[in-house]
């Protein structure tokens, strides 16, 4: 059902009540929770999640990652907001602007003007 609507169906509210009984009344699934809990702790899984994640804290304690990549990632927002703004106010842009403006207003002018000269014909 999930699938179903991830991709986009629509589907009424009977039937995802008649999916929920179907799963209540066959106990899908409470069955998957339970196998995976049980995979879960026979591997260890959940124990070497945990120490990954410790893991990773500890990294991020000792060189604090998540505060440089913040600031990296501010410093280059304000440097690109910099730059285009330097580009934009900048007189060769505004003339480059202004170049492309006038041509794309003659190419008008002359496809309005072949466009005239061919209803006359």
């Amino acid at each position: 059902m999930k699938t179903m609507l991830a991709k986009g169906y629509v589907l009424s509210k009977d039937a995802l009540a008649k999916a929920r009984a179907f799963d209540e009344s066959h106990g899908l699934t409470a069955a998957a929770a339970a196998r995976a809990a049980e995979l879960s702790k026979r591997i260890g899984l959940t124990d070497r999640v945990n120490a990954g994640v410790g893991a990773m804290r500890s990294v991020d304690e000792t060189y604090r990652v998540r505060e440089t990549t913040k600031t990296v990632a501010t410093a280059t927002g304000r440097t690109a907001a910099k730059v285009v703004n330097g580009i934009v106010t900048s007189s060769y842009f505004s003339a480059g602007a202004m170049m492309l403006s006038d041509a794309l207003t003659r190419a008008a002018k002359a496809a309005a003007d072949l466009a005239a000269h061919g209803r006359q014909s």
